[in-house]
Order: structure tokens, then sequence, then C-alpha cells
């Protein structure tokens, strides 16, 4: 309830101060919402299994001679804010990875369809993942247990993780400010744009330094917005797409 409660206050927020305001694209909200808010319950039923799932894994993946290992290396006793940062820049990494391969191999691209058929780009329709692909993009969460990041902080960066998922889907006008944050920081320009034809482009979360790394980035100033057109899977959407097998 508290993860649900906040993908809608979040968004919520986003959707009145910014979305509503200063749109990207014409939206009628009313006729998307539902369709929306189905594929949304869907896709939190998914992450309720793979929550309870993880919490076993957890358990497998990190035996106590891990956590002494990390120990000896003075890796726990960093304070916790560098932890945090540093448990952040691993799962973005492991994002980009899975991301990657996604989109360059047949078999995984089929856990990320029906993500890419959004048509009308929003913030609730960043909740359209499939099973697999939702399992997959959570391997790197791993590294905030690992590296000892307590429970009660996780509340606060899981509210950051829905604020900054629906941001980045938002339907917001390209700011030309953005491309200053993106010197570190994904924007909802940056991610739309790889929602578009351009192809496997700006893949990162969080963070665009993986892909001004690997050859991924594309600026989004050297794109015209209103040229772009959001998915690239036709319908129809069938329950393969939807559980990503």
């Amino acid at each position: 309830m508290i993860g649900w409660l906040a993908i809608f206050l979040t968004g919520g927020l986003i959707w009145l101060l910014w979305e509503k305001p200063d749109p990207l694209k014409e939206i009628r909200y009313a006729e998307e919402f539902l369709k929306e808010f189905g594929a949304a319950v869907i896709s939190l039923v998914f992450v309720i299994i793979i929550a309870y799932a993880y919490a076993d894994i957890i358990e497998f993946f990190i035996p106590p001679i891990l956590k002494e290992w990390l120990g000896q290396f003075g890796i726990l006793a960093l304070p916790l804010w560098v932890r945090v940062i540093l448990a952040y820049v691993i799962k973005d990494f492991c994002y980009y990875v899975a991301h990657w391969w996604m989109h360059h191999n047949d078999y995984l691209w089929q856990t990320h369809l029906w993500h890419h058929s959004i048509q009308k780009l929003w913030w609730l329709a960043a909740q359209r993942t499939s099973f697999t692909s939702r399992f997959l993009f959570q391997v790197g969460f791993l590294a905030f247990p690992i590296l000892e990041i307590p429970p009660e902080v996780m509340f606060y960066l899981g509210l950051f993780g829905a604020l900054h998922e629906n941001w980045t889907h938002s339907n917001a006008k390209w700011r030309s400010w953005m491309g200053l944050l993106e010197w570190i920081f994904v924007t909802p320009r940056y991610h739309s744009l790889h929602h578009t034809q351009v192809g496997a482009y700006n893949m990162g979360s969080y963070f665009t330094i993986f892909d001004r790394l690997f050859g991924t980035y594309l600026n989004p100033d050297s794109v015209n917005p209103d040229e772009q057109t959001f998915g690239v899977v036709d319908p129809p959407i069938n329950w393969q797409k939807v559980v990503g097998i």
C-alpha cells in the first residue's frame, strides 16, 4: 500500500504541477487513465511477487562471508551517504547492462516489449512494465542490503524512486535547462527520447554516465521533439507481452 500511494501521490503532483500546465504533447488524460490504471494494477501485483522473491534471493546470495569481506576493506564503515551513492551507482550500472541486453537480444527483448508499447508517454504509463523486466531490473537493488543501507532509509529512497520514475516518464515539455542536469542525471526529455523511434539510446535510469561511456548517448538537443512519435511496438498487447516471455 505504501508503494501504491507513493506512485500515485508523486505522479499526481507531477501531473498537477508540471504535465498539465506545460505538456510536451496533447493527451486526453481521461481517455488514457483507465487503460494505464489497469496496467498499473497488474504491475503492482508483479512488484509484490518480486518483493517476496527477492527477500529469499537476498538471504541466499548475500552470505555473511560477503559482509565480512566488505568489512575487511572498510567499505561498510564508510559514512551512510557515501554508501547510498555507491549503491545507486552499482544499481544504475546493473540497470544499464540489463537494459542494453534487452535491446540487443531477441529473447530478452520480449521482456521489454510491453514497456515500449507506450504510445502516449505520461507519468502513469511508466508502470507498464512486464514481470520479467521488473525482475531483471531489480537485480541492482541488491547493492543496498549488501552495503547495509538501513530499512528506514530505504523507505525514503523508495519514495524518491517512485518520484524519479514518474518524472522521467512525464509528458513534460523539453526545456534547455534540462541539458545542464543531463551532465549527470536522467531527465524527462533524456528518457522520453529512448521511447521514440531513434533506437537503443539513453538507457540509463538515474545517471547518464554509462550512456556516455559506452556509446549509447544521444543528445536531446540534436533532435526535434515535434518529429518524434512514441511506441515502437505495435498492438495487440497479449499476455505474453505483459508477462514478458
